[in-house]
C-alpha cells in the first residue's frame, strides 16, 4: 500500500471508530495490512493512541493550510512527528479558497470551520495542550480566532508563509504566550505576503520581513512560499520536531537580507495599503461616474 493510503486509513479508522472499540478494530485491521506497510501502520496507530489519552501530559498539534491547496503537507508533518511523546497530530482543513475569496472579505467560512474543530478538540480532550502550525492563509485564520476567542489558548504557535499583519498585537491576543511560544518562520524569497499586504486589506508581510517584535521569535530561511515542505530542506525534522520533542528552538543560519526602499514600502503595514486604497477610491468614483452618465 502507498504511504499516503496508510496515513489516510489510520485517520479514517481513528475518526470513524467508537472509542471503546478502537484498539480491537486497529488490531483486526492490522492483520490485513501488507507486511511491507505494517510497520508504518503500527507507528501511526501508536502515534494516535499515545497522544489521545486526556491527561495533563497530552498534547495535540493542529495543522492549518492555506489557499489553493488541500494541505497535503500535513501528512508529511504527521509522519515526521511519529515518536514524539504524548503528541498527536491533527490535520484540519476547509473548502477551497481561491485568490478571489482571499482578496475579498468572504473569509468567515474557513475561520468558523477551524474554530469549530478546535472547540471539538477542547471538548473531547479538555486537559490536552493544543499547539498549531499554520501556513499562509492558515496563519490569518489563527490570528482571527485568537482575536475573537480569548478562551482559545495555544501552547506553541508556529507560522510559515505568514500573511498576518506585522503590527499584530500578540501581547493582547495571546497574553498566555512568551516570545519563545510564538515562532514565525520567514521565507526571505517569499513575495506572496508582500503581495497580500499591497493588494488587499487585512493581511501583512510578516512572512517576508518577520514581526520584529519582542512578543515573537522570527527565524529566516532562503525559502519561497511553500519551500518549508520541500523534502530537500527537511525543515519539519530539523526545525519543528525539536520544538515538541526537546523543547528547543533550533536556530537558522540565514540572516534577514538587506531590503531596498520599495520592498520596505510595500511591506509597510500602512504605506503598503496605498495601492488597494487608491483602487478602492477609483472604483467608487468610477461607479458613481458611470451611474451619472447612465442616468443623465
Amino acid at each position: 500500500m502507498e504511504k499516503t493510503n496508510i496515513i489516510e486509513l489510520v485517520k479514517v479508522l481513528w475518526e470513524g471508530t467508537d472509542v471503546s472499540k478502537r484498539r480491537k478494530v486497529f488490531r483486526e485491521v492490522q492483520k490485513n495490512i501488507p507486511e511491507e506497510s505494517r510497520t508504518l501502520f503500527q507507528e501511526l496507530a501508536s502515534h494516535y493512541f499515545n497522544g489521545a489519552v486526556d491527561t495533563k501530559d497530552s498534547r495535540i498539534l493542529i495543522l492549518v493550510h492555506g489557499i489553493h491547496t488541500n494541505g497535503s503537507w500535513q501528512q508529511d508533518v504527521q509522519e515526521q512527528m511519529i515518536g514524539v511523546p504524548h503528541l498527536r497530530v491533527q490535520e484540519l482543513g476547509y473548502d477551497l479558497v481561491t485568490g478571489f475569496h482571499f482578496a475579498l472579505f468572504s473569509r468567515s467560512g474557513p475561520i468558523k470551520k477551524i474554530l469549530a474543530e478546535i472547540n471539538t478538540i477542547k471538548r473531547e480532550e479538555p486537559l490536552a495542550k493544543i499547539s498549531v502550525i499554520a501556513h499562509s492563509f492558515g496563519t490569518y485564520i489563527i490570528s482571527k480566532i485568537l482575536e475573537n476567542n480569548p478562551d482559545i489558548r495555544f501552547e506553541k504557535i508556529i507560522t510559515c508563509g505568514s500573511v498576518i499583519s506585522r503590527n499584530y498585537n500578540w501581547t493582547k491576543h495571546a497574553p498566555f504566550a512568551h516570545s519563545t511560544d510564538i515562532i514565525n518562520d520567514v521565507g526571505v524569497k517569499d513575495l506572496w505576503p508582500v503581495i497580500a499586504n499591497c493588494v488587499t486589506f487585512g493581511y501583512g508581510a510578516s512572512g517576508n520581513q518577520g514581526f520584529r517584535t519582542a512578543s515573537a521569535t522570527d527565524r529566516y530561511f532562503n525559502y519561497g512560499h511553500s519551500d518549508f515542505f520541500e523534502p530537500q530542506h527537511d525543515h519539519i525534522v530539523k526545525y519543528w520536531r525539536p520544538i515538541f520533542e526537546d523543547g528547543i528552538i533550533p536556530k537558522s543560519a540565514v540572516k534577514l537580507p538587506k531590503a531596498n526602499v520599495p520592498l520596505l514600502w510595500f511591506c509597510h503595514s500602512k504605506k503598503g495599503k496605498a495601492i488597494p486604497f487608491a483602487l478602492y477610491v477609483a472604483a467608487v468614483f468610477g461607479t458613481i461616474a458611470g451611474l451619472v452618465w447612465w442616468i443623465f
